[in-house]
C-alpha cells in the first residue's frame, strides 16, 4: 500500500466515524424535539437518513482496493446483486440534491411569498415520499451501466463508465446521472438568489419600514437559516462536481487520470455525508444547543456516585 493510499483511508475512517455520529445526533435530535419538526428541520432529517446510507454502503466499499469494480459472483443472482449494490450507491446523492431543492423552495416561499403557505409545508410527507420515488427510478436508471466481467476464474462487479456504448439506455442513464445535479443545482440558485435580494436588499413583502423587535428577530432568523442553506449548497456543489464532471468526460474518452486521483474524487463525494451534520450543528442554535443537552446528560455523574 503507498502512503497516498494509506492517507486515503485514514481518510475514510475519519469520513465514517464523523458521518455515523453526526447523522444519527441529527436524527435524534430533530425525531425526539417537537418544536423542532419543521418542513425544513424533516427535510434535513430525510438527508441525514440518505448520508446514513452512503455511509454504510459506498464509505465502507472504499476500503476494498477497488473503484468502480470489485470481485463478484456469476450466475443471475451475482448480476441483480451488483446492480442492487450500485444502486444504493446513487440513492444518496440524488435523495440529498432533490432535498435540498425541496428546501430551497420552503425558504423562497417563506421570505417572497410570506402570505402564501409552501406547499413543501402543507404537504411535506408526500414531498419526502415524491423525493424517494423519484431517487429509487433515477438510480434505477444508472444499472444499465452495470455488468459483471469474467477475467479467468474470477468474476467482477463494474460500473463501467469508460466502455459505455452510447445506446438508449446509456444515454438515458448519463442524462440521469447529470440530470439529477445540474437542474437541482439551476433551480437552487435561482431560488436563493431571490431570496438573499428579499431579505438583504429591501423589506420584506408585507411590512412597512418601522418593524417591531419581533419583526426584526424574524428577519434575522430567517438570514441565519439561509445562510446555513447556501452553505449546504454550495459544499454539496464543491464535493460532488469533480465526480460529475469526471463521469461525463471519462465516459466520452477526454479524460484519464491516476487511480490515487480517482480515489481522492470519490472520497470528496463521499466526504459531504460526514461534512453535512457538522455545518447544521455549526449554524444552527438549536441544534447546537441540543448537542450540548445531550452531552451535558452523558457526562453528568450518577446521583449515586456523588
Amino acid at each position: 500500500m503507498t502512503a497516498e493510499m494509506g492517507i486515503l483511508y485514514l481518510g475514510y475512517v475519519l469520513l465514517i466515524l464523523t458521518s455515523l455520529v453526526g447523522n444519527s445526533l441529527l436524527i435524534n435530535i430533530i425525531r425526539t424535539r417537537h418544536f423542532l419538526k419543521t418542513a425544513t428541520n424533516r427535510l434535513i432529517l430525510n438527508q441525514a437518513c440518505a448520508d446514513l446510507i452512503a455511509t454504510l454502503t459506498s464509505m465502507t466499499a472504499m476500503f476494498s482496493d477497488s473503484l468502480f469494480i470489485r470481485e463478484w459472483f456469476g450466475g443471475m443472482n451475482g448480476l441483480v446483486t451488483c446492480r442492487v449494490v450500485v444502486w444504493l450507491y446513487f440513492l444518496p446523492p440524488f435523495c440529498s440534491v432533490w432535498t435540498l431543492t425541496a428546501i430551497a423552495i420552503d425558504r423562497y416561499f417563506g421570505v417572497a411569498r410570506p402570505l402564501r403557505s409552501s406547499p413543501i409545508s402543507r404537504h411535506i410527507r408526500f414531498v419526502i415520499m415524491g423525493l424517494w420515488i423519484w431517487t429509487i427510478g433515477s438510480a434505477t436508471g444508472i444499472e444499465v451501466m452495470v455488468h459483471l466481467a469474467f477475467i479467468g476464474r474470477h468474476v467482477f462487479c463494474v460500473i463501467d463508465y469508460l466502455h459505455v456504448k452510447m445506446n438508449a439506455g446509456n444515454i438515458i442513464a448519463l442524462c440521469l446521472l447529470l440530470l439529477n445535479f445540474l437542474i437541482p443545482l439551476l433551480a437552487m440558485t435561482v431560488l436563493y438568489s431571490i431570496v438573499c435580494y428579499r431579505l438583504w436588499s429591501r423589506d420584506p413583502p408585507g411590512e412597512g419600514a418601522n418593524h417591531d423587535q419581533r419583526q426584526i428577530e424574524v428577519i434575522k432568523t430567517a438570514k441565519k437559516v439561509t445562510r446555513m442553506m447556501i452553505v449546504v449548497v454550495v459544499l454539496f456543489v464543491l464535493c460532488w462536481c469533480p465526480f460529475h464532471v469526471f463521469v461525463s468526460l471519462y465516459s466520452l474518452h477526454k479524460i484519464t487520470l491516476p487511480y490515487p486521483a480517482l480515489k481522492f474524487i470519490v472520497w470528496l463525494s463521499n466526504a459531504y455525508s460526514a461534512i453535512n451534520p457538522l455545518v447544521y450543528f455549526s449554524f444552527n442554535s438549536s441544534f447546537k444547543q441540543e448537542i450540548k443537552v445531550l452531552f451535558g446528560k452523558c457526562c453528568r455523574k450518577p446521583k449515586c456516585c456523588t
